[in-house]
């Protein structure tokens, strides 16, 4: 069974993955993941998003942290 948060990550993954989900309508989006982030790459536009996670020397364990 996934935990909540592996399924939020895979709904968000759902999202950025659908060009519908941008302003500019793009025809594709490329999605590159770091230990820290999800990048969505779209032709004119790059959206980042923080996963949230603590690694000691970095916490974004909650959404006013990662802000």
């Amino acid at each position: 069974m996934k935990s909540v948060a592996a399924a939020m990550q895979d709904e968000l993954l759902k999202f950025l993955r659908s060009p519908a989900s941008y302003p500019e309508k793009p025809e594709k989006v490329e999605i590159r993941q770091t230990h820290i982030s999800i990048v969505a790459m779209t032709p004119s536009l790059v959206y980042k998003v923080k996963k949230p996670l603590d690694l000691g020397f970095l916490d974004f364990s909650t959404l006013a942290k990662r802000r």
